[in-house]
């Protein structure tokens, strides 16, 4: 008895911030993969999978009424998302871990089912709709589709340092800035197809609330993202990562060559891509 699935994370979100006294995120997965697998071990003292999973796992038995296979259940996890680095790789882990349980027990996938269960364990990414949503990401209050996700090129720029994001949205923190006036702007955006839109509103985001997560290199990456010819960047609201967004691979070939990247040596850089149909994900990866 055991089941597998897959799930994306993400990089960063697109916006996050207060919209009309609400604070809310978007993101767009992107092709960092999570793969999870459930399956049955008599080995009660084993452990597997880690805290926020296992606890998953055990509220949704519970809630199926398959209480007793918790203590047989095991989870195994083989991720390829950074941890700690605002990739959503917690949230990644639980959609597959939904989703490899939904067949395991044939059942049938239920939204505000997941949307609940991802809430009770921390704030969770909007990652988990498979069109790219404006989300209240700490009490599930609010959610609106605003149109399929968009496919672009990313270019990282990843810390060494870890964030825990329960332990990070524990704290007293400033306030979010306002985002209102860019919420038409993205959503105009991503209607349109237009990257250009929904850069602005990428760079506009994590700028303004630089004082709730403050990014030393913030500069820097600016400064390489106008020499490269990038339309913007995006960030991490609660991790350490930045990312340039391009529009055209070809700008990679200055940054590619070892004489101009002294920049920010001390960080992990590599491409990623957003993907469009995040349905794909729940198949096994070629």
């Amino acid at each position: 008895m055991e089941a597998t699935a897959y799930y994306p994370g993400s990089v960063g979100e697109i916006v996050q911030g207060n919209m009309s006294g609400l604070d809310v995120l978007a993101s767009c997965p992107v092709n960092l993969y999570t793969k999870v697998m459930v399956f049955e071990d008599s080995c009660v003292y084993r452990r597997q999978g880690n805290y926020k999973t296992n606890k998953f796992m055990v509220n949704i038995l519970k809630a199926w009424g398959y209480e007793e296979f918790s203590k047989t259940l095991k989870i195994n996890i083989n991720s390829h998302i950074p941890i700690g680095k605002g990739f959503a790789s917690s949230t990644a882990d639980l959609c597959a871990l939904y989703n490899a349980l939904l067949k395991l027990f044939n059942r049938k996938f239920n939204q505000e089912e997941l949307v609940r269960e991802c809430l009770r364990i921390e704030p969770t990414d909007s990652i988990i709709f498979e069109r790219m949503t404006l989300f209240d990401y700490k009490r599930g209050t609010f959610k609106k589709a605003i149109g399929k996700y968009m496919e672009f090129y990313v270019l990282i720029f990843e810390g060494r340092n870890k964030i825990n994001t329960i332990e990070f949205n524990k704290k007293t923190l400033p306030a979010h800035d306002d985002i209102s006036d860019l919420i038409p702007v993205l959503i105009d955006g991503v209607r349109e197809r237009n990257l250009e839109k929904l850069a602005f509103c990428s760079t506009e985001s994590i700028i303004r609330n630089q004082h709730r997560l403050k990014y030393d290199f913030l500069d820097k990456v600016l400064y390489i993202m106008k020499d490269i010819g990038g339309i913007g960047i995006l960030g991490a609201h609660s991790g350490n990562c930045l990312g340039i967004i391009l529009n055209d691979l070809e700008k990679l070939n200055y940054y590619r060559n070892p004489n101009n990247r002294n920049e920010l040596k001390e960080y992990s850089t590599y491409l990623v891509k957003t993907i469009g149909d995040i349905n794909r994900t729940l198949q096994p990866l070629s």
